[in-house]
């Protein structure tokens, strides 16, 4: 039966909107104002085909979380909409069909339609999320089933807002250490062709330009989407990022970013109310290391059998000293969430420090390279000008 949504006013002049089924807006209208409502508007709800089979599944799980997983800014968007809709009166289903339309995430928007559709049929939020792992995370499936359980899904939205507004801000910290490397590297690529610029004129020189660039950047994109296809690989990222922690210096600022992410994750899913047990084993999911997850996620089992969060994090071995000594303190003075905040702050300002210092390496490194390339091409210059001025005064 179609959904209509409705705007109505009780004979106390107070609005009240909601959606219901019914044949056709004229059959909702009237049956409406029998109820004694005055009827200020019927509108239906246009629900989407949901595509089925294996290519949607492999699309979903597949291709979406490598080639166009959804960033943390569009979540952070996407949940502070969603308990703004919230706190303004609005069911699940409204919401999630104001979503639908308002969000620009693709991704976003059809996981709106469907928890739509899953709203009306009576199905929980939870039961839809899972289908799109290329915007939600084990941690945020975790934390929405709570607040499901609990009624505070609003809360839960709030956090998870705050949640991804810090991840972004911690992305957007990383591009801006990286950003001069990276002129670098183009600089590298853009500065042997300058005689050709001088020399030529500006379509010979675009024309060199493309044929050395193409193949770099096809290259790059080849290599960027290999690895992370690779990635969705168990075994294999297991392996790559248990490697990645041996690194000298890179492998402890991994470390640290990755505590980072966990602390502020399970800060995040206990107070949301999330079961101990499932927090943790979530919150391993949002280190982003898939050796350091697999160790936390197995020890977690130890609060199953009465120890502390601390014991277990300790017998992992894969979180600094001074976060399970914070830890500990913490849960014997009963204020575990603001504890893993100072844990997440730390490491955070640990790791912002460290990829300034590496930013800066890496662009002294670089900047030699284009200097080295820059001599040799006056070298050669120079050397082709008195040989020729030899070869001449012969």
């Amino acid at each position: 039966m179609p959904l209509f949504t409705y705007e109505v006013r009780r004979p106390t002049g107070q609005r009240e909107r909601g959606s219901v089924e019914g044949q056709t807006a004229e059959a909702v209208a009237r049956e409406l104002q029998e109820r004694g409502y005055f009827v200020v508007s019927v509108q239906p709800v246009q629900m989407p085909l949901i595509e089925r089979g294996i290519w949607d599944l492999f699309k979903r799980r597949v291709l979406a979380p490598v080639f166009y997983p959804v960033s943390s800014k569009a979540l952070a968007t996407y949940f502070s909409s969603l308990r703004a809709l919230l706190s303004a009166g609005m069911s699940i289903s409204e919401a999630m069909r104001t979503l639908s339309h308002r969000t620009r995430n693709r991704t976003l928007a059809h996981a709106a339609h469907e928890m739509l559709r899953a709203a009306v049929d009576g199905q929980p939020m939870s039961s839809v999320i899972r289908k799109y792992p290329a915007a939600f995370s084990p941690a945020t499936i975790a934390a929405i089933e709570a607040g499901e359980q609990s009624g505070l899904i609003e809360q839960t939205a709030e956090r998870l807002a705050k949640y991804f507004d810090r991840s972004f801000e911690l992305e957007q910290t990383y591009r801006w250490h990286t950003f001069y490397p990276k002129l670098l590297v183009i600089a590298a690529v853009l500065i042997p062709t300058a005689q050709v610029l001088v020399l030529q004129g500006f379509q010979p020189w675009l024309r060199v330009v493309l044929i050395r660039s193409l193949p770099i950047l096809l290259a790059i994109a080849i290599i960027w989407y290999g690895v992370r296809l690779m990635l969705r690989v168990g075994p294999l990222r297991h392996v790559l990022d248990y490697i990645k922690l041996l690194i000298p210096w890179f492998g402890s600022l991994a470390r640290r970013m990755a505590t980072a992410r966990w602390a502020r994750a399970l800060s995040m899913l206990l107070a949301a109310g999330v079961p101990v047990h499932r927090a943790l084993v979530a919150a391993a999911s949002a280190t982003g290391n898939k050796a350091m997850e697999t160790t936390l996620a197995r020890e977690a089992e130890g609060v199953l059998h009465g120890s502390t969060v601390a014991e277990v994090v300790r017998v992992s071995r894969q979180i600094p000293d001074m976060a399970l000594d914070m830890l500990a303190t913490a849960e014997r003075s009963g204020s575990v969430e603001g504890a893993l905040d100072k844990v997440a702050e730390y490491y955070e300002s640990e790791a912002d420090v460290g990829g300034k210092q590496t930013a800066v390496a890496m662009g002294l490194l670089l900047y030699l390279i284009v200097a080295l390339v820059i001599a040799a091409m006056v070298i050669r210059f120079w050397s082709g000008y008195f040989a020729g001025f030899g070869e001449l005064m012969e």
